[in-house]
């Protein structure tokens, strides 16, 4: 094949990836029946165990960066073992979910699949493409996250009302994607001259701007907040007489709608507001959950699930497009992983613990 079609093979094989980059939607709205089956459970424990990803990701990622880094591996194989790990997952939970120590054991496996493609996908566009084809593809990449996303909910939710376990089904999809992965991902290590400047660079002093510590701090926050949502809704759902696990994979696809059409307005957004872009994304999060407290029927739960599906496109945008302006090129990855990997993801962790509770 000539450059141009090993390169557009490539952006295809990441626009895919992007599409298995949410999984974890095509799981929460079976929580209700989850907590039925382990009902000896709490709530609380069983949203824990669900968003052990979540808490395991950040180690992971920081692991296989160094080992990328050193050589030992390269981003190929991470990414690809990272695939096959999430669809062994989806597989897994066929013949494992019976005891509670099977869930345990799914989620484990899901944080380490999750752990070895989300990033490391992401910095294939850097490595690969020119200024220009980064921002075309960063764009797809978005729409295909939230693809993915809606389509994981859907089929996670209809899936759930067959069995507690089927949403872990649609992880099976990262099978196919894997095969596309080896045939497309250039298996590429880290060259000598690269290292050399790895080496140096660590050896500059790296100083962190105290907004970083600011933005990531919000972000935990946040994702403490607005992960109440999605770990709760279906519960709610139930509870109230509002739908089952399908109703609630519906509902769970018409939030990341609401980011789908804020993400087409957040740059005239952040350019009027700045940081108080942050603000806002608090702000749409307290109208969804009082919409959600106060619903009779299941127009209002939409209504307000639009509204907060928005929050996230407002929040971590705004905060990593102004940890930007306050970055050198020895502190960017260093910034870039507390605030897009290590805060968030330990924000969703502890938001059953901190909230459910």
């Amino acid at each position: 094949m000539t450059k141009s079609v090993n390169k557009k093979f490539l952006m295809w094989s990441i626009l895919l990836i992007a599409m298995v980059q949410m999984p974890n939607l095509a799981l929460s709205p079976g929580i209700h029946q989850i907590h039925q089956v382990f009902s000896d459970k709490s709530l609380s424990t069983i949203q824990t165990v669900m968003n052990l990803p979540s808490f395991i990701s950040p180690f992971v990622t920081i692991s296989a960066a160094i080992l990328i880094g050193k050589s030992l591996f390269t981003k190929k194989q991470i990414i690809v073992t990272g695939l096959f790990l999430v669809a062994l997952t989806g597989v897994l939970s066929l013949f494992a979910h019976t005891q509670f120590w099977h869930l345990v054991l799914l989620s484990c496996l899901l944080g380490l699949g999750l752990s070895g493609y989300i990033s490391n996908a992401t910095s294939l566009i850097v490595d690969n493409f020119t200024v220009e084809e980064r921002q075309k593809i960063s764009g797809y990449q978005t729409s295909f996250i939230n693809g993915g996303g809606i389509l994981m909910s859907l089929c996670g939710g209809l899936l759930a009302t067959v069995a507690w376990h089927g949403g872990y089904l649609m992880l099976i999809l990262a099978l196919p994607v894997a095969i596309v992965a080896i045939l497309a991902i250039p298996n590429l290590k880290t060259s000598a001259k690269a290292k050399d400047a790895d080496t140096k660079s660590v050896r500059e002093k790296i100083r962190l701007h105290p907004d970083i510590f600011l933005y990531g701090a919000l972000i935990f926050v946040f994702m403490c907040v607005n992960n109440v949502v999605g770990a709760n809704v279906s519960t709610h759902l139930a509870t109230h007489g509002l739908g089952n696990s399908s109703v609630s994979g519906y509902i769970t696809a018409i939030r990341m709608l609401g980011g789908v059409i804020c993400g087409l307005f957040f740059g005239r957004l952040s350019r009027k507001l700045g940081d108080f872009t942050t603000v806002l994304a608090f702000l749409v999060i307290f109208f969804d959950m009082t919409m959600l407290s106060v619903a009779k029927n299941i127009v209002t739960v939409i209504i307000g699930e639009i509204i907060g599906g928005m929050g996230m496109s407002l929040m971590l945008p705004q905060c990593l497009f102004s940890v930007s302006k306050v970055v050198n090129r020895q502190s960017s990855a260093v910034a870039t992983s507390i605030t897009s990997c290590i805060a968030p993801s330990f924000g969703g962790f502890f938001s059953p613990i901190i909230f459910t509770n």
